[in-house]
């Protein structure tokens, strides 16, 4: 008898256990874990180093989301490898809202010019917003004889191969946008790789080169001092940096080579998840601290929905691949 009794015990606890279980796999599922979310800190993953653009305007926004949120948002750099390591690290990571990526345009120009690449943004990562983004300025040595985008790609077509734009190196943020000027314009004008961005600036001043297309803030000063003349931006409308410079679309219509970062989390994080994240963010960039601070970096606040920022993506993609196909622009070139 004690044998049969503490069979139909065990029977008993085992459909008793059982049942528990059945009745508390909602209570972990992921549309509740959601709907908790978040209950510890979020890390969000910056693919370089401390002190780059995407750093700061992520530790510029970071106590803000940690205010919108209620728990603290951990910056953690990851530099090396063209930016692989860092978005590796969250393309690996469990997709539950606490490893985010900010990733940057730089990412998507490795990733395009890359033969076989290790991942693509688009479809290994879920979006939650663009945040910002950065107009560059076509600038001139003051010697070019050209006062407009219309006046310079008349001299370049005057003088085929003979005007030289100078960049920071093939595939840069400073030599795509010339690639595109050029397949957009049919002209043909000389790249010149310098080492570093300021090399290729002051290579303008003196002469050695006579364009260069280069982030709006760097420049300014010198463009203001009339060491260096600006012919127009890259944003398809007038940035609010720079209102009396004309945008290029002006003149060749839908001309755009912006320089971005978005929020990234890895692929199959829930959508409850996503939308409170995407909420937090276009809150963040709405105050006034925060674009006052974006500004003085040459950032404009850009936040976005979730289709948004992957159509922003998709098109950009598409534009990049497209000139390093007609042009044959390469990393190791």
């Amino acid at each position: 008898m004690i044998t049969v009794l503490r069979k139909v015990d065990i029977g008993v606890m085992s459909a008793f256990g059982a049942a528990l279980v059945l009745v508390s796999m909602p209570l972990f599922s992921p549309t509740a874990l959601a709907q908790t979310y978040p209950t510890k800190p979020i890390r969000i993953v910056v693919a370089g180093a401390p002190g780059g653009s995407p750093d700061i305007l992520i530790r510029l926004m970071s106590p803000h989301l940690t205010e919108a949120l209620g728990q603290q948002i951990i910056v953690d750099n990851r530099a090396g490898a063209s930016g692989l390591i860092g978005v590796e690290i969250v393309a690996r990571a469990a997709p539950d809202g606490y490893t985010l990526l900010m990733v940057t345009s730089s990412q998507a120009c490795v990733e395009a010019m890359s033969r076989k690449p290790q991942y693509e943004i688009v479809k290994d990562f879920s979006p939650i917003s663009l945040v910002g983004t950065v107009t560059s300025v076509l600038i001139v040595t003051p010697s070019v004889p050209a006062t407009s985008i219309v006046e310079l790609v008349a001299l370049a077509k005057s003088r085929p191969g003979v005007l030289k734009h100078g960049s920071s190196g093939p595939g840069s943020s400073s030599h795509l946008p010339a690639e595109i000027f050029k397949i957009r314009t049919g002209t043909d004008i000389l790249h010149v790789p310098y080492k570093a961005s300021s090399q290729a600036i002051v290579g303008v001043m003196a002469g050695e080169v006579d364009m260069m297309f280069n982030p709006i803030t760097s420049v300014m000063s010198m463009i203001k001092s009339g060491k260096l003349r600006a012919l127009g931006v890259t944003s398809l409308k007038r940035t609010s940096l720079a209102l009396d410079l004309p945008s290029i679309s002006e003149t060749i219509p839908d001309f755009e080579f912006l320089l971005w970062q978005g929020l990234l989390a890895p692929a199959k994080t829930p959508p409850e998840i996503l939308s409170k994240l995407n909420t937090a963010v276009i809150k963040v960039l709405n105050t006034s601290v925060v674009q006052e601070g974006m500004a003085a970096i040459g950032n404009e606040p850009r936040g976005s929905s979730q289709l948004e920022l992957t159509a922003f993506m998709n098109d950009y993609m598409k534009q990049i691949k497209e000139t390093i196909r007609i042009s044959g622009v390469k990393l190791e070139d």
